[in-house]
């Protein structure tokens, strides 16, 4: 029954906004009554907040139903300012607010920070000071790797190279005018 009224609304979206507005809003109240709120996943709780207003039931299309804002958390402290690892672990996370235009209800949801890219300066240190550092480092692996595969290019193009030259000997070593019968 929930499918069922949730494909009624988008059908009826563009055609009958109202009745999509009645039909959304049903949907809403029946997911209440069986507890899918608590049954669902939190992913799946917040596609659904996402697809539908929780006001009036209207389908929330960014640009034609609903308007979109993004907020990201506030800048990242000063270098000189130091803090202790709790408060970074425990940073803000991104919002998107998406703003009926029906009934002007704001549903805020949160996104999850991507952990960082790079290692801090001082992981990096703690790394390049590493006494058990042997020869057999990857990092140095690769740099072997790539060296012979470098050689093997050399190599490569100069047996092209040698092959050319041989050919053009050959060609100017000919006897005769250089014709051969296949030319006529």
């Amino acid at each position: 029954r929930v499918k069922f009224l949730q494909e009624a609304a988008h059908v009826l979206a563009i055609g009958s906004p109202t009745t999509s507005a009645a039909l959304g809003a049903a949907r809403d109240r029946l997911l209440e009554t069986q507890n899918a709120d608590i049954d669902a996943p939190n992913k799946d709780w917040d596609a659904l907040r996402r697809e539908l207003c929780g006001a009036c039931g209207s389908l929330m299309v960014p640009g034609w139903s609903c308007a979109v804002t993004r907020r990201a958390p506030p800048a990242k402290p000063s270098k000189k300012s130091k803090e202790d690892t709790s408060q970074r672990v425990s940073r803000p996370e991104k919002t998107v607010t998406y703003s009926c235009l029906r009934c002007g209800r704001k549903t805020i949801q949160s996104l999850p920070l991507r952990p960082p890219k790079h290692m801090k300066k001082a992981a990096r240190k703690n790394a390049s000071n590493d006494p058990q550092s042997t020869p057999d480092d990857p990092s140095r692996l690769t740099k072997a790797a790539n060296a012979s595969s470098k050689q093997r290019k050399k190599a490569r193009k100069g047996g092209l190279q040698a092959l050319l030259e041989k050919s053009k000997t050959q060609t100017s070593n000919q006897s005769g005018l250089g014709l051969e019968l296949m030319d006529f």
